[in-house]
């Protein structure tokens, strides 16, 4: 479970106050986290509300080195793979079944039976779908999520071919000097 500082942490990473964190995956070699797991599905307001999204890099080193990968065209590349080498596409399809089944593991048996009987179309979209919600075996949709997925332990082929990217541009997954910029609070949860 993460302290009351690693959420304000987070929020400050993404600009925004984290939902339904269950645990950080992966910190820093400053102690910042780097990747987050959240809980699929709640009740707000008596509504459900889903993301299938549950591995989160809220790390902006990563974030950013990542988004200049997709901005050289890796998503199209992995996916010009994934359609090219049955052997990547079985290890995808594989990691795709093991979020799902992460997915709904993180879900109270209560929850998984009322969310299947409340709202089936939201609980296909935990149960049907891959990585970050991907419903397209041969698609990647966002290599922040695959890496994500990777760190928290998925058997993610693209995360882990990302994290090869990664070291191979001298970007250290374990963070810089510089880090603290980006992630460091004060008492008051404000950046310091």
């Amino acid at each position: 479970m993460p302290s009351r500082r690693d959420e304000q942490v987070i929020a400050r990473q993404l600009g925004r106050r984290p939902r339904r964190v269950k645990n950080v995956c992966r910190r820093c070699r400053h102690g910042y986290p780097q990747v987050i797991e959240t809980v699929p599905a709640g009740k707000e307001d008596g509504r459900w509300d889903v993301i299938p999204t549950v591995h989160w890099l809220t790390c902006p080193l990563l974030v950013r080195a990542i988004g200049q990968l997709e901005a050289a065209g890796w998503v199209r590349r992995f996916e010009e793979r994934l359609a090219d080498d049955p052997e990547l596409s079985e290890a995808m399809a594989r990691a795709h079944r093991a979020a799902a089944e992460r997915r709904i593991s993180l879900l109270s048996p209560g929850d998984r039976a009322r969310l299947a009987e409340e709202s089936p179309r939201q609980w296909e979209a935990l149960a049907g779908t891959g990585v970050a919600g991907i419903r397209f075996p041969g698609g990647v949709k966002c290599l922040h999520a695959h890496y994500a997925d990777f760190v928290a332990g998925g058997p993610n082929p693209i995360g882990r071919d990302v994290h090869g990217l990664l070291v191979e541009r001298g970007v250290p997954p374990e963070g810089t000097g510089d880090c603290w910029r980006f992630c460091a609070v004060d008492e008051t949860g404000k950046g310091s």
